[in-house]
């Protein structure tokens, strides 16, 4: 019997039926055929976003936010990795190396669906983020060895963690390993759901209650046992990927929910940092916000898209009167010590604002963003970073560094001076402002109204 369950930890689709424009297919993929979905948007494509799943997931995981990445303009395409519900994988336990995984994933990456002139976006979900991660490293040392062109244009790492899964979800992992594949996974369902509404879960609905346990009977049991093997054992690559994506110029994300029970936010953060990458956290979202917030994650995921590819940042219409999807929402990334850093911060800042819907607070917040993080520059010391969130009525943007001793003061700058006049144009722009140190860093903030 297990001890505790993980069925509530899967990503539960919101619904079952294929929303408009979203049509399933099948990839070649390096063992059999994938069943995949695919979603091809009204207009000329702005470039392809490729989704794989987490451990007990599946390409359905995708299903309300693939329609919202399509109307932004994207082809989107999505998977069942190799023995994961429709697609079918080896007879045994070896057939299922991270090796197996990366090559399904080049092998799709590569495919014609997905062959255009416009970037490809690699993202990946839980135990998918392992898989992308393993992907990204595999292509990027490729194309370094032979000076070939990049194959992605970047990578996102959602709900993912650096290494194995921590803490309960170890011993969880151990006891599916110990009962696959000589117990049958009718099972093993049986006693999560048991277990799982003991512990009060109630699916949302009948048919999406009659898909999950479906999906999961349908898994191949070599593959669910031999990816509980990976969850529990594989090595943080962090470094290596760092490394690597440093030196090819690979984009990278970090996103996740604020109350994700797999690998903790802080985990999470920690490994974006050691990335040198951007992140984004959505509120009220746990371990799949590509299901539980779809808008606040297609989003995010738009105002990173945009920056990568250097164009103008849409957003989604959110449903009436859902304005509080946009509240909370946060983005931090690292802010290297170049001149050129401060237009390369601000383009980010705007691309997300777009992307959220807040055009009309872009112009302050640029020259906020402007003057901060120069000072930052000029008068702090590294790391420098910067923060940009929405707090209810307010538009907050935070630039901390590591000089803690010198904080900055409105003053009134001398008619002989050069410098001198940002705060006082922070104090005209904002609506307050301030300074903190906290340990050993320096955060230095400004909010405005959101018109």
């Amino acid at each position: 019997m297990l001890r505790t369950s993980i069925v509530q930890r899967m990503s539960t689709p919101p619904f079952v039926p294929l929303p408009r424009g979203v049509q399933r297919t099948a990839f070649v993929g390096g063992h059999a055929h994938l069943s995949g979905l695919i979603a091809y948007p009204d207009s000329e494509s702005r470039g392809t976003i490729l989704l794989i799943p987490g451990f007990t997931g599946s390409k359905e995981d995708f299903i309300a936010l693939i329609p919202y990445l399509r109307d932004l303009g994207y082809t989107v395409a999505s998977y069942d990795q190799r023995g994961q519900f429709e697609s079918p994988g080896p007879g045994a336990t070896d057939g299922y190396a991270m090796a197996g995984f990366v090559a399904d994933a080049l092998a799709v990456a590569r495919s014609p669906v997905t062959e255009t002139e416009h970037p490809l976006h690699l993202l990946g979900h839980s135990f998918g983020g392992l898989v992308a991660r393993a992907t990204a490293v595999r292509q990027l040392g490729e194309q370094m060895a032979a000076a070939s062109e990049p194959l992605f244009a970047s990578l996102t790492l959602l709900a993912s963690g650096p290494a194995a899964v921590p803490g309960d979800l170890q011993i969880v992992a151990a006891q599916l390993v110990s009962l696959l594949p000589h117990t049958s996974l009718h099972d093993i369902w049986e006693q999560k759901e048991a277990a799982d509404r003991a512990n009060g879960w109630r699916p949302p609905n009948a048919e999406v209650h009659e898909f999950l346990r479906h999906r999961f009977t349908s898994n191949n049991p070599h593959a669910l046992s031999a990816k509980a093997e990976i969850l529990i054992e594989i090595d943080d690559a962090v470094d290596v990927l760092a490394d690597l994506a440093a030196t090819a110029g690979l984009p990278t994300l970090v996103a996740f929910g604020e109350n994700d029970d797999r690998w903790p936010p802080d985990e999470q953060e920690e490994m974006a940092y050691r990335l040198g990458a951007r992140r984004v956290r959505w509120p009220h979202a746990a371990h799949s916000p590509n299901a539980e917030q779809p808008e606040m994650c297609s989003a995010g995921l738009e105002g990173f898209f945009a920056d990568v590819a250097s164009t103008t940042g849409r957003s989604i219409e959110f449903p009436d009167g859902k304005r509080g999807y946009t509240e909370g929402m946060e983005l931090r990334s690292p802010v290297p010590g170049t001149p050129e850093s401060v237009g390369a911060a601000r383009r980010t800042i705007v691309r997300q604002l777009q992307a959220w819907g807040l055009n009309a607070s872009i112009d302050d917040m640029q020259l906020v963003a402007s003057e901060l993080i120069t000072n930052a520059l000029r008068y702090g010391a590294d790391p420098i970073e910067f923060r940009l969130s929405v707090r209810e009525d307010r538009l907050r943007l935070e630039v901390s560094d590591a000089n803690t001793t010198d904080i900055p003061q409105p003053r009134q700058a001398a008619d002989h001076e050069s410098t001198g006049r940002g705060m006082p144009l922070i104090d005209a722009l904002t609506a307050s402002w301030g300074a903190q140190v906290s340990g050993a860093r320096k955060v230095v903030w400004a909010e405005i109204t959101i018109s």
